[in-house]
């Protein structure tokens, strides 16, 4: 099921909520929260390059992102700003899926 959203920066988005599970997914998400990857944001890039491209399929549709994010939030595409709006996209994804599941 696609999910389409805006996050409160105004950045619409829409997204294959079957991406959370995908292992390759996994894989990266678990990898951004090891120690090696909040000390070295070099190295944080390339692994959020992985999942730019899991997510938005090409390096234009990634960029187009990042253009969006960085036109939210002054001109500059921060990466604390660019994982937050990938965060909000993620919650809205999890929102949206707890919603429609039977209680």
């Amino acid at each position: 099921m696609i999910v389409k959203g805006q996050t409160k920066s105004g950045i619409q988005f829409q997204l294959d909520d079957n991406i959370k599970d995908d292992a390759r997914f996994i894989f990266i998400m678990s990898r951004l929260q090891t120690d090696e990857m909040r000390e070295n944001p070099h190295e944080a890039l390339k692994v959020l390059r992985s999942l730019f491209n899991l997510i938005f399929g090409t390096d234009e549709a990634t960029m187009t992102f990042m253009d969006a994010v960085a036109t939210a939030h002054g001109g500059i595409c921060s990466v604390k700003n660019l994982i937050s709006e990938i965060n909000e996209m993620f919650e809205a994804i999890n929102a949206k899926n707890s919603s429609s599941s039977p209680e």
